[in-house]
């Protein structure tokens, strides 16, 4: 039987040159997603305060402020500051104003997040309120400035009384875009409604006549053709809880807000009780009475 040769100093040494290279191991990056839900879940063991609309859970570094003032945080999610409208009308430009302002305040700054929803909307926004220790929240301090106005959203539920005092000082005393004569609307005035289709408008007037339907209330303001506004019957609880009955409007002058539609004249769809406000004969909001 031959012998299999064995070199004396152990096993047959290959060059290195004739070594097949071996690859090293591909380190797989963290998904978008990934990298968001582990910054989220660092951030929710933070302690934060509370914010001006909800309960802070996490802080954050607002790294930038987009044209349209959201705010884009450092772990890459874009902030929507839920429940206000920021007009960039041709009389005043709210919205460059706004995104100033945030900027100067909030840019770079660590704040605490108190997201308003479960996740983002259709434009990958998520809404929220943002708090810092020495100032009002950021939608409060908007709206303080007269760069917002409110626009009562299912997120702000609960909020809106708070706001709604914060809009009205700023508006009593003439501050941004509270100096703009066409920042509140004339029901009677038809041209201008028109002009304002498919925007988000205050509207101010004299109900003249409330009209009931099988499922809508009418609250119409002038004569056939003219604006009203309408309410869902199932919704009238809701308004009766916060102290409007819609039924005995006839006659009272009341502030409303909402996005105008012209396609059947123009109207005002109004899906919450913080869309309608009493008002006495100087313009000032009758302070409602639940159950009333």
């Amino acid at each position: 039987m031959r012998r299999r040769f064995r070199p004396p100093h152990g096993p047959r040494m290959v060059p290195a040159l004739a070594r097949p290279a071996i690859p090293p191991r591909r380190r797989r990056s963290p998904s978008s997603a990934a990298r968001a839900a582990f910054a989220a879940a660092a951030l929710a063991a933070v302690p934060a305060p509370s914010a001006g609309c909800g309960v802070a859970s996490a802080t954050a570094q607002v790294e930038a402020v987009t044209e349209r003032a959201e705010l884009r945080l450092g772990d890459g999610r874009l902030v929507r500051l839920a429940g206000l409208d920021i007009p960039a009308s041709a009389g005043f430009d709210a919205r460059s104003a706004a995104r100033a302002l945030l900027a100067e305040h909030w840019a770079g700054r660590t704040v605490a997040v108190a997201l308003l929803a479960a996740g983002p909307d259709r434009w990958g926004r998520w809404p929220a309120d943002l708090a810092l220790p020495e100032r009002p929240a950021a939608s409060t301090e908007l709206l303080q400035a007269g760069l917002a106005r409110v626009r009562p959203e299912f997120e702000t539920r609960g909020c809106e009384g708070e706001r709604l005092a914060a809009e009205a000082a700023a508006r009593a005393a003439g501050s941004g875009l509270w100096n703009d004569p066409d920042s509140i609307l004339d029901a009677g005035d038809l041209d201008a409604l028109r002009g304002a289709d498919g925007r988000f408008v205050l509207i101010e007037g004299v109900v003249r006549r409330v009209g009931v339907g099988r499922s809508r209330v009418y609250l119409d303001f002038g004569r056939r053709g003219g604006f009203s506004a309408v309410v869902a019957t199932k919704e009238e609880p809701a308004f009766q809880r916060r102290g409007v009955v819609l039924r005995a409007l006839a006659g009272q002058a009341i502030r409303v807000r909402g996005v105008l539609d012209d396609r059947l004249g123009p109207r005002i769809e109004l899906a919450d009780p913080w869309m309608i406000e009493r008002l006495d004969a100087a313009g000032a909001v009758k302070e409602a009475k639940p159950g009333g």
